[in-house]
């Protein structure tokens, strides 16, 4: 008896087989003129086809591994490979669904090797990696909302549209990719169009409707965007490959431009890190780069967070198509995988360095070369009230400090003054201002040297309110038979805005807070009991544990540990009263005219602070806790860097 898995592979490449032949053999038909055959269309479309253009695969590797399926012409093209370009994770995607379902083997070293080549000869650009990064990144919290309605639709009820965004192809690959969602997901066909017609003379996979199409033709996402055997013309798929087609091509000028200019990226040396870690706070350290081969490297990060802590890590990591880079770095038992990508003058990478069963435990970070110029790259304490004497700010720079400093080496904007500067590390020093009380509230430039941009400080009358981080938390049940992903909360002191509104988005966050964090049950029905069995949350750092997986004997109905919580923090700090709008004028007034008639006026005595007053704060935010992902086809034993 065969194997049931060895049938379903049998029968899945079967489906996608015809699938891709009627796609390829409709579109040769939609080519013919009145009253040609099909032999006499085929000459002049087999020609045009062979002369389409693409990208020449010249690896020996690829050709030897991929050249069983798929063919190689003169110009050095091989069938669908030469005419799409993808991220790494993309292209790793791709090899495993040929292991599965074409019985593809590599050990993971030619697996690996096979991820690398084609990422560098079919890779993205910058500007390409960097539209979608946030599915690379394997974000938890991410937004889509800005997108198409018709691109959603078609593509967002199965994975994020990031996915999409992260492949560039000519327009008979597109095609190709639809027949490829049907024959191996025939319900996406509602989503996206396609599949076998009922009437066989209704042409489904044809050219995209003509510009002369109407209005009414195009239609809804009634008949055309759903039931099998309606027309796709003017359906949201056929929208949704127009939109692709037309914005994510094979060719663009940035692929060209960098494939003219293409060199190896130097990346040895040290990299300042800066960042911040959900819960844990800011994080700074460094990241000390060695090459090993073309695009590789050994690295060591030494890491400190505000909580105190720390951490040393070594890593390996690529750097495909010049841009993108991938890494794996060890702590003790955990490993972390990096996912940065470099800017254009190659002296800033950003990204995310994340661990975790779901990839939830997150570190966003920016790192900046260490090129011998210094210049300011993050601030710790950053958020100074106004007015305020001796508030100490901790500057981090990209480049060593000079061993003996100055107030003069640093400038401060409009309301500010640098009292004294204090070197407490290779590049970390103690700068002392004081903030004038007629100074506008806001952000103000703090910069050092010859460098124009510097950091940004905060000027601020009082804490108006707490808000948590994230908004929308979510969490997986686990540890019986599937892992638990954990979520982790943080909470900020946050100003008014310029508006003096609250709840807006122009309110701004000073600094994070230490809160007691607790849970509430969010109530969807009588006698809801939520709060009770999906886990609890350590009331000193916020981190939420979710409860066990499968059924609870002790629940009603023996339900299982999903369910809707509030999380809740409170916290009591000592903030300013604000001052009157009437006191703050006539404060600007008075000094404006105590400058006026006094020469030595930067040398007053500074006012009196503001009063103060101890104020308890809470917040609130929601937390889903849900069942495990059961498979997660994404994870990929051979993708160690």
């Amino acid at each position: 008896m065969r194997n049931p898995a060895h049938l379903l592979r049998l029968s899945a490449a079967l489906i996608l087989g015809l699938a891709l032949a009627g796609a390829t053999r409709a579109q040769q038909d939609s080519g013919r003129g009145p009253g040609q055959d099909a032999s006499e269309a085929a000459a002049p479309a087999d020609k045009a086809k062979k002369q389409k253009p693409g990208i020449p695969v010249d690896d020996v590797l690829v050709q030897s591994l991929c050249g069983r399926c798929h063919t190689r012409d003169d110009r050095e093209h091989m069938t669908r490979i030469s005419y799409v370009r993808k991220s790494p994770e993309g292209w790793a995607q791709t090899i495993k669904r040929m292991g599965r379902l074409h019985g593809l083997q590599l050990t993971p070293t030619t697996a690996k090797a096979l991820v690398r080549s084609l990422s560098n000869s079919h890779g993205l650009t910058r500007a390409e990696a960097e539209r979608g990064l946030y599915e690379s990144e394997r974000r938890v919290h991410w937004s889509e909302e800005h997108h198409e309605e018709d691109f959603k639709r078609a593509c967002a009820q199965c994975h994020p549209l990031g996915r999409a965004l992260l492949q560039y192809r000519d327009a008979e690959e597109w095609e190709l990719l639809r027949a490829t969602h049907v024959a191996m997901f025939p319900l996406s066909q509602r989503q996206v169009g396609g599949g076998p017609p009922r009437d066989p003379s209704a042409r489904r996979w044809g050219p995209p409707p003509s510009s002369s199409t109407t209005s009414s033709s195009r239609g809804s996402s009634g008949s055309g965007s759903g039931g099998r055997g309606a027309s796709s013309r003017g359906s949201v798929g056929d929208r949704v490959l127009e939109k692709l087609r037309k914005e994510q091509p094979l060719f663009t000028p940035d692929w060209e431009r960098w494939t003219r200019n293409r060199r190896e990226v130097p990346l040895a040396g040290t990299w300042v890190v800066t960042g911040h870690e959900t819960g844990r706070g800011d994080v700074w350290g460094t990241l000390e780069l060695t090459r090993t081969e073309a695009d590789g490297y050994d690295g060591v990060w030494t890491l400190n967070w505000s909580d105190g802590s720390s951490a040393t890590r070594t890593s390996k990591g690529i750097l495909y198509a010049g841009y993108s880079w991938r890494g794996r770095a060890a702590d003790g038992d955990t490993t972390w995988r990096e996912v940065l990508l470099l800017d254009d003058r190659w002296k800033t990478f950003r990204g995310r360095l994340f661990s975790g069963a779901y990839d939830e435990i997150g570190v966003d970070v920016t790192l900046h070369r260490d090129d011998g110029r210094a210049r300011l790259v993050s601030t710790q304490q950053g958020a100074l009230e106004v007015p305020s004497v001796g508030h100490v700010v901790q500057v981090l720079a990209n480049s060593a400090l000079p061993e003996q400093l100055s107030v003069e080496d640093f400038f401060a904007g409009k309301g500010l003054q640098v009292t004294s500067v204090e070197r407490v590390g290779p590049r970390r020093a103690a700068v002392t201002v004081d903030v004038a009380a007629d100074a506008e509230l806001g952000e103000v430039t703090l910069a050092y040297g010859a460098d124009p941009v510097g950091v940004q400080l905060t000027l601020y009358d009082t804490v108006d309110y707490v808000r948590i981080r994230p908004l929308q938390g979510l969490s997986r049940v686990g540890g019986a038979q599937h892992p638990r992903q954990l979520e982790r909360f943080e909470a900020y002191a946050v100003h008014r805005g310029e508006d003096g509104k609250l709840y807006t988005d122009d309110d701004v966050d000073l600094f994070q807070v230490r809160p007691k964090w607790s849970l509430q049950e969010f109530r969807v029905r009588d006698d809801d009991d939520d709060v009770q069995f999906v886990g609890s949350i350590d009331p000193q750092s916020g981190v939420f544990t979710p409860n066990v997986d499968g059924p609870n004997p002790e629940r009603k109905w023996q339900h299982n540990n999903i369910g809707d919580v509030f999380v809740c923090c409170e916290v009591l700090l000592d903030v300013p009263v604000r001052p009157d709008a009437e006191d703050r004028e006539d404060e600007r007034d008075d000094g404006a005219e105590a400058d006026a008639g006094d020469p030595d006026a930067e040398a007053k005595e500074q006012p009196a602070p503001p009063a103060r007053q101890r104020k308890r704060f809470f917040a609130r935010s929601h937390l889903l806790v849900t069942v495990p992902i059961y498979a997660r086809w994404q994870v990929l034993n051979w993708e160690d860097r």
